[in-house]
């Protein structure tokens, strides 16, 4: 029998089969006289075990307490979350939510006290098969940070998803060219989304992908722009805000940044200031056919507007969120309707591409330009788009000396 001050292992059968616990004798309750014992199961090897078990012990020795508590990972995660959100942005909120939704699936009423580090790694080990690389990472910190909140307030003695291997597994990787559009393809696909051959009746949509295209800023500050932002005497769009949206219910313009570099005036050339008045007048037309600025929900005045049936019968106008846009993209992609599978970010890579094809912009004031001062996929489509340009250099300079 086990005594105060060792560690019991054994092994246990079970349906995912052999595992074992351990079992630390914790002396007598002084006001029952039960015993108290603490046990946790499902550890892979017995040195596994013996090892989780040996500073729970220590603390035991020293006269700590080691009764941890019985909440479920649910109800702790969505404690954490909740102590959280009065200091992080909505966007940061809604990420973690997910991250806690993504553990849910595997521990969701599971005690915080009965997950070990090998069902964690067992879960790891899952979701590294369908995503890439560094998300799964984002996700692993999230909830290695809730197992390190948990120790820190006594709820368990340790954190099962310290030390557990992140599995590199290779997804099938894009080409890089299909980061991004062509000149041609780029004029080919502004010339299909004009003139709606999509199908979509949305009178936005156009000076939406054009101001992408022409300026590489994100989907999420162009839908946060206001006409205030726009200058057209100075040719400039002032960026300084993005749009978080879960939903039509659930939406809000942030004016906390993604990052310092994401505050930023960029030029405007004529193409886009065109393109912009021209919608700008439209947008006044169909206000006013529309009721006027007592059927506008939105007290900003944004740059992209869009008209929609309310419950009364009555048009509102309101502000195109991103998730609209992604529901365009992907409504073009599921039925078929342009060649090439695209997204709004496409169009950000695309003006990456076209300003390295100029070979008079560097990757310097490229990423300036797009708010972003450590972009890995913008590096890329730099690097190979100018590598081509540096093959081409080679051959115009044997040419030239013939």
């Amino acid at each position: 029998m086990a005594t105060q001050g060792k560690i019991l292992v054994y092994k246990r059968q079970g349906k995912k089969g052999i595992t074992y616990t351990y079992r630390i004798e914790a002396g007598r309750d002084p006001v029952t006289g039960k015993r108290k014992c603490i046990t946790k199961s499902g550890f892979k090897t017995a040195k596994e075990a013996r090892v989780a078990a040996q500073p729970i012990l220590n603390k035991l020795l020293l006269g700590k307490n080691i009764i941890e508590s019985d909440i479920t990972f649910s109800q702790f995660a969505n404690e954490w979350l909740d102590d959280r959100k009065s200091s992080l942005k909505l966007a940061t909120q809604h990420n973690l939510g997910i991250s806690i939704d993504i553990a849910n699936k595997y521990f969701s009423n599971k005690k915080m006290k009965d997950i070990t580090s090998y069902e964690y790694q067992q879960f790891i080990n899952d979701y590294a098969t369908k995503v890439k690389y560094s998300t799964l990472n984002t996700r692993h910190h999230a909830i290695k940070s809730i197992f390190n909140y948990a120790v820190k307030f006594g709820i368990i003695l340790n954190n099962p998803a310290i030390n557990v291997e992140l599995p590199k597994i290779k997804l099938p990787k894009k080409e890089i060219t299909d980061l991004y559009l062509t000149k041609e393809e780029l004029k080919d696909f502004l010339y299909f989304v004009k003139y709606k051959r999509y199908g979509g009746p949305s009178d936005y949509f156009y000076p939406l992908c054009v101001m992408l295209a022409y300026t590489g800023m994100r989907v999420g500050e162009a839908c946060a722009l206001t006409w205030e932002d726009v200058d057209f005497k100075n040719k400039t769009i002032f960026i300084h805000s993005t749009m978080f949206s879960k939903n039509y219910t659930h939406y809000e313009r942030q004016d906390t940044p993604k990052n310092e570099s994401s505050i930023r005036h960029i030029f405007m050339g004529e193409t886009l200031i065109n393109v912009l008045k021209d919608w700008k007048k439209l947008q006044l037309r169909l206000r006013l056919k529309n009721g006027g600025l007592t059927n506008k929900i939105d007290k900003e005045d944004y740059v992209f507007t869009k008209f929609t049936r309310s419950v009364d019968g009555k048009h509102k106008e309101i502000v195109v969120i991103p998730n609209v846009i992604r529901s365009i993209f992907d409504y073009m992609n599921r039925i078929g309707a342009y060649p090439k599978h695209m997204h709004a970010h496409m169009l950000r890579h695309t003006h990456v591409s076209l300003l390295a094809e100029t070979r008079k912009v560097s990757l310097t004031d490229i990423q300036a330009r797009l708010g972003h001062s450590n972009d890995r996929i913008t590096k890329e489509v730099y690097l190979h788009v100018t590598e081509k340009s540096k093959r081409d250099t080679a051959k115009i300079f044997e040419e030239y000396i013939k």
